[in-house]
């Protein structure tokens, strides 16, 4: 018989091997993420520290004196969602001998409670490796949002395109922030346009600027700017991605948040000729790998990215409950 229960320090250890255990079988097939985590103390570490956060709470299901799979949630708030919980990528693990509708059986008895106080949004972090654990959450009603992919530069190779001869691409600078304030209107733009219809608020898109405008003085940033001509038909800015306990960051890796090219110079090459600039320069500054994400409704970002040898390994997914449910029942 499966017991239910809220997750105490007696659980950890067994909690610990279970997620060792998934990162070992996510690895086979996406080899890039981080072995360590394949070691049950290194897991360990991964989830204590979730536990160790203010609003974060867990129930293991147990058989016996058996832990055989958890659920780790946080309850959260912003302007976007409202009151939500999230579901981290580290933060779920069922035993490899149990029939994957275990994860139903976690969320049903978690979700109860979500609902009961309120918390119709949920949102997951969902890994790729195991197809019949990410069916799990479809069947549930989960939906996708976001990608997250890897691209490996160890045997990236800029392949030849035909390109504006013009084309020159440079590193960003301190005197490009006023140019910097205007492109950060493309990608809000297409955002907003069909399919992905996302709601772009002014607020929103004075935060964007603003953020747009430091990246041509922060020291920590790779910016390439690309220009045709006198026009700018693009920029690309990454960062170092370091993140010591989390199993979906590979080591030595750059993380790409922002990238765009000129909406009327868009279908001449030029994405792929900066984006390949960019991964060149990296790969030479000694990066292993880069990190990128896009919202699956953007279908040019659906279509770039994997295009260029991105591999997603992970998604977010959300569902929406029916607020009705607090009182509609049926009486």
């Amino acid at each position: 018989m499966i017991q239910f229960v809220g997750v105490e320090e007696i659980h950890i250890r067994q909690m610990s091997a279970l997620l060792a255990k998934r990162h070992e079988e996510e690895r086979k097939v996406f080899p890039y993420l981080p072995q360590v985590f394949e070691e049950i103390d290194e897991a360990e570490s991964v989830i204590r520290r979730q536990l160790e956060k203010p609003y974060v709470s867990g129930i293991a299901a147990v058989r016996g004196i058996d832990v055989i799979g958890y659920l780790l949630y946080e309850f959260k708030e912003d302007t976007d969602r409202g009151r939500y919980v999230h579901i981290g990528y580290e933060s779920i693990a069922i035993s490899d001998k149990e029939h994957p509708s275990l994860l139903r059986l976690l969320y049903a008895d978690a979700g109860a409670e979500w609902v009961k106080h309120g918390y119709f949004t949920h949102v997951l972090m969902i890994p790729l490796g195991q197809r019949l654990l990410f069916d799990q959450w479809l069947e549930q009603g989960f939906s996708y949002e976001q990608k997250y992919a890897v691209l490996s530069l160890e045997e990236f190779e800029a392949g030849e395109k035909d390109v504006p001869g013009n084309l020159r691409i440079r590193r960003g600078k301190q005197e490009d922030a006023e140019l910097l304030k205007k492109v950060a209107l493309w990608n809000g733009i297409h955002q907003a346009a069909a399919p992905s219809w996302l709601p772009i608020t002014k607020e929103t898109m004075e935060a964007v600027k603003r953020s747009y405008m430091d990246l041509s003085e922060d020291k920590e940033a790779y910016l390439w700017i690309a220009e045709l001509g006198e026009r700018v038909a693009g920029f690309h800015v990454y960062f170092r991605k370091e993140e010591g306990l989390s199993l979906s960051v590979p080591r030595n890796c750059a993380v790409l948040p922002a990238a765009s090219t000129n909406p009327d110079l868009r279908g001449k090459g030029i994405g792929r000729a900066l984006a390949n600039h960019c991964f060149t320069e990296l790969k030479e500054e000694g990066f292993d790998y880069i990190y990128a994400d896009w919202r699956t409704p953007n279908q040019l970002a659906s279509y770039f990215w994997p295009r260029l040898g991105f591999e997603p390994f992970m998604v977010r997914m959300s569902r929406k409950i029916d607020s009705r449910i607090a009182w509609a029942h049926g009486e």
